[in-house]
């Protein structure tokens, strides 16, 4: 046996290397796009190409230059992360609008590692090992395709820390902005303001002038673009290009104000204003990060926020410009890429990169048509590093700021948008809030953490306490079952009527797994305590448990069920002789895509403990079932190999019963569905293969053709709750038959037989129209 699988093993190993030559370039273009989109260029983009790229690279040589000193870098740093970021994205990104660059919040997290680790490591040591550490991280994610994991951050999370983040670097920027000095910026935002107003003694003057002019000019353009600029798209470039032409202007400024000052002993000037003052022109030689370590497991959780803030960012971008252009992004593929230009970008003296919501809404408003614009961008950002730097020298400190302030303010959510957040789902506005106080108040990461954290836990809470009904047949349309409280809190009123006597129906809104299953269960009981009567043998003090108090919990539960009007049109007795015994429960299983161990061993306790509710284990002359409806392919077999479905009959009638029913479904493949009828299929059968499960569960068709015992009246697992109906009281009167007590069990059963099984078949007889269905 041994030697038979390894020969299989090496089959397998054989013809998986001969297919590797032809999957290289199926291969090369799922990794590298641009080589799918390239060929197909066409002329008429290249224009639209070029000039948003020469726009985002106008927006993205300050914004670098600012984002950079937010990082605590030097500005040059920032120019490197913008063009390697935007070169690299061409050629790997699965978005067309998407920029990639320094950004306001990772900047900030990256300034809270470098006052971390201040004394003992650069700057330029910390931002580069965390860019790489930040970059390996991301591309594992995107090789091991996990992306999915993105689907467990919820969006007001993100909406709600990066309101926190914009409004922490807004505050940290007040300080140059009005030219005060010896205000400890990377504190929290209330102490920075504190701090502030009471260095105000310390303020320049001209700073403040300058930042103040930056900041009327920079909102001025804006406001006056928004007013009068709709439709003319030259006119919306003033907007576009505002931080450009206010940071020349003001740097020309700065020049004129300084031209005449004073030098120190080595010959460097003495600016009236503060300056950037010396940038370093060229690009840097390549060079590995410093590994380290301790240095690691230190900032650990911070790197775990910096790749959270970084992918969340990028995703979240691509993904809201895809679908406003109806296009798809692959998720996996934009992790590696992001991954892949971090791990780049560690080597050229940049810190960590990722996408721009500002620079790729700019982007898409030039009407970019590939990821080409990119090289123009990056192209930009090299001309400048190597011809404007000596520029550069003389740009103001406060029109830095200004820049800062205006480009991040965009980050920052109206109350409209977590009004909207309350007004959908109050959890999703505690989690928004969640993540943008503690971010305020604590730290950007920590704000990131508690939010991912909140969320998580009332996903969880959500799937340990699903909603679970009871359903119930309308009075004019008994094939149609609803949640007898589901309209409870509208405006909607519908007449519903019970099932017959004895059989409950119950669907659970969820997947049978361990966190919710003694939940159902509990609820499940409860519901039978309160709509049947006991009908086990009585207790003697001998047999009775000292913990025993199903007598008082069932007596609680009716009372309860009158108070909150769960049966407002007829009102749950409290007398056991006002009520039917219990003979069936029927379970709608269309919400259970899954079960695991520990729900199908809470399936299984449920029916024992109904039967010892319904006396059917005590007596063998009792009867009572548990029936299945609509489950899915994935649950299906798990019931079947557990036993809980088998039909009462014996090996030879169930295996008949398969074949025809595999028979029927082939026929159905083939289009002749009402040809497949043969003796045996009764109406309700045919009519529910042909209408229920194209409508309601299409996944469980792939489950008739494996197993096919479904719908059939020997059956305990049916497609429509109406079909589960006729199977017990078929399995009833079969039972009573055998038995030779159908007169008695008339009388007593609690399940109409006689006279009131006129009113049962009208209501539940099958027909043409046999059909489920769900509101």
């Amino acid at each position: 046996m041994a030697d038979q699988e390894l020969r299989e093993y090496g089959r397998n190993i054989v013809h998986w290397l001969k297919a590797v030559p032809s999957n290289i370039p199926r291969y090369i273009q799922e990794r590298l796009p641009i080589v799918r989109w390239l060929p197909k260029y066409s002329r008429a983009w290249a224009m639209k190409d070029i000039v948003a790229g020469i726009t985002v690279g106008l927006i993205v040589v300050p914004q670098g230059m600012s984002y950079a000193k937010v990082a605590g870098l030097p500005v040059q740093h920032g120019l490197y992360s913008a063009y390697i970021g935007a070169i690299f994205y061409c050629f790997m990104g699965t978005s067309k609008d998407l920029t990639i660059g320094p950004t306001a919040v990772i900047s900030l997290i990256t300034g809270e590692l470098v006052t971390q680790l201040a004394g003992r490591y650069t700057p330029v040591q910390v931002a580069g090992l965390s860019c790489l550490a930040v970059g390996t991280l991301i591309m594992l994610l995107g090789v091991l395709q996990l992306g999915i994991i993105l689907d467990f951050f919820p969006s007001t999370v993100l909406v709600g820390y990066t309101t926190g983040a914009a409004a922490t670097i807004m505050v940290s920027q007040i300080p140059k902005w009005i030219g005060v000095s010896g205000v400890n910026t990377r504190e929290p935002p209330y102490l920075v303001l504190i701090n502030t107003l009471k260095a105000l003694p310390t303020l320049s003057w001209l700073d403040f002038a300058f930042g103040l002019f930056s900041m009327l000019g920079l909102v001025g353009m804006g406001l006056a673009v928004d007013r009068w600029g709709h439709g003319k798209f030259s006119i919306q470039l003033v907007k576009i290009s505002r931080f450009f032409v206010v940071t020349v202007v003001a740097t020309m400024f700065s020049f004129l104000v300084n031209i005449n000052a004073p030098h120190d002993l080595e010959g460097n000037i003495i600016p009236r204003i503060s300056i950037l003052k010396t940038v370093p022109s060229g690009l840097p030689s390549p060079q590995a990060p410093k590994l380290d370590g301790p240095i690691l497991y230190e900032i650990a959780p911070k790197l775990v926020a910096v790749a959270l803030a970084t992918i969340l960012e990028h995703i979240a971008i691509g993904k809201a410009f895809a679908r406003k252009n109806r296009y798809q992004i692959d998720s996996n593929q934009e992790l590696l890429t992001v991954g892949l230009a971090n791990v780049m970008a560690s080597f050229f003296g940049a810190y960590t990169v990722t996408g721009s919501f500002s620079r790729s809404a700019v982007n898409f408003q030039c009407g970019v048509r590939t990821p080409l614009s990119g090289l123009v961008t990056g192209a930009l950002v090299l001309l400048a590093l190597q011809m404007l730097t000596p520029f550069f020298y003389y740009i103001p400190d406060a029109a830095l700021s200004a820049v800062i302030m205006v480009a991040v303010s965009g980050l920052v959510s109206m109350p409209q948008v977590f009004r909207e957040f309350f007004n959908v789902n109050l959890w999703d506005f505690i989690s928004s809030q969640v993540a943008l106080w503690v971010t305020l108040f604590v730290s950007v990461e920590a704000g990131i953490a508690a939010g991912v954290v909140f969320s998580l836990v009332v996903l969880l809470f959500h799937v340990a306490r699903p909603q679970i009904r009871l359903l119930k047949p309308l009075r004019t349309r008994p094939d149609v079952f609803v949640a007898s409280s589901t309209y409870s809190t509208s405006n909607i009123i519908l007449d519903t009527v019970n099932p017959p006597p004895g059989i409950l129906i119950f669907r659970m809104e969820e997947s049978a797994t361990f966190p919710n299953m003694e939940t159902f269960k509990i609820w499940a009981q409860d519901e039978v305590y309160r709509h049947t009567r006991f009908g086990g043998r009585a207790r003697t003090a001998q047999d009775r448990l000292w913990s025993d108090d199903l007598e008082l919990r069932i007596q609680q539960l009716r009372i309860q069920g009158r108070r909150s009007g769960r049966a407002r049109q007829s009102m749950i007795p409290l007398e056991d002789k006002e009520l039917p015994y219990l003979r069936a429960v029927i379970l709608d299983c269309s919400s259970m895509n899954n079960i695991d161990t520990t729900g199908l061993q809470g399936l299984r306790d449920l029916k024992e403990n109904l039967k010892d509710y319904a006396g059917a284990r005590d007596d063998p002359d009792v009867f009572f079932e548990l029936h299945f409806v609509d489950v899915h392919d994935s649950v299906l077999p798990i019931l079947e190999r557990s036993g809980l479905t088998r039909a009462n009959q014996d090996p030879m009638a169930i295996q008949l019963r398969k074949v025809q029913v595999l028979r029927h479904t082939r026929d159905m493949e083939s289009g002749n569905p009402l040809d497949s009828e043969d003796e045996d299929n009764t109406p309700s059968d045919r009519d529910s293969l042909l209408s229920s499960h194209s409508q309601r569960s299409s996944s469980s068709s792939a489950s008739l053709k494996a197993i096919g015992s479904v719908s059939g009246l020997d059956s305990l697992v049916h497609l429509t709750i109406p079909d589960a109906i006729d199977a017990v009281h078929f399995h009833l009167n079969q039972w009573q038959r055998t038995r030779g007590e159908q007169g008695e069990a008339a009388g007593g059963s609690g399940l109409a037989t006689s006279d009131s099984e006129s009113d049962r078949d009208s209501l539940y007889k099958p027909s043409s129209t046999h059909e489920l269905q769900y509101i």
